[in-house]
Formats: structure tokens, sequence, C-alpha cells
């Protein structure tokens, strides 16, 4: 799975006016202790762990692969680069 364009969503949250709400001068004066999070800030920040995480990983696997690479140690499995090819549609082999 590919996600690309969740690390362009907190510029795209700024765009957006930023409301007022009225609040006392109590409620400023007084520390909350508690601090809650929409749910789409939740699933946003899970989105951009996952992200990361998922970056990581491929930069450990692209490092691999450039090591066999240098080494001569890399096969390509001809049988799976067939077959990805004809799965995304770039030859058409029916005819």
């Amino acid at each position: 799975m590919k996600i690309d364009g969740f690390q362009n969503i907190p510029a795209i949250l700024q765009s957006y006016p930023k409301t007022t709400s009225s609040i006392s001068k109590s409620e400023i004066e007084t520390p909350s202790s508690s601090v809650s999070l929409s749910s789409f800030a939740e699933v946003l920040q899970s989105l951009q762990r996952q992200s990361a995480q998922i970056a990581q990983s491929r930069v450990g696997k692209v490092d691999q692969l450039a090591q066999q690479a240098q080494t001569g140690n890399y096969q390509v499995d001809v049988n799976k680069l067939a077959a990805k090819i004809v799965e995304s549609n770039i030859v058409d082999f029916k005819g």
C-alpha cells in the first residue's frame, strides 16, 4: 500500500480558516489538565506513524538491494517479473 499524500496534511489543515470561540476569562486563567484529540487528529497521527514506519522499512530494503547489486549477488526472478508485467497490463499477452 502506498500513501504519499499524508505528508501534506499539516499544510492543508493550516489553509483552513481558524474558528474563534468565546472563552471566558476564568477558562483562560484556569490550567486544564486534560487534552483531547478529535477522531480525525487521532487517525492522522496513526497514519503518519505508519507512513514513517513504511518509509523506514523501504530504506532498509533499498539498502539491502543496493548492497546485493554492488557485490554481484542480486538475482532477478524472471518468472515473478514477467507475472508483474502481465498483471500491470504493460504487456497484453492475449493478442
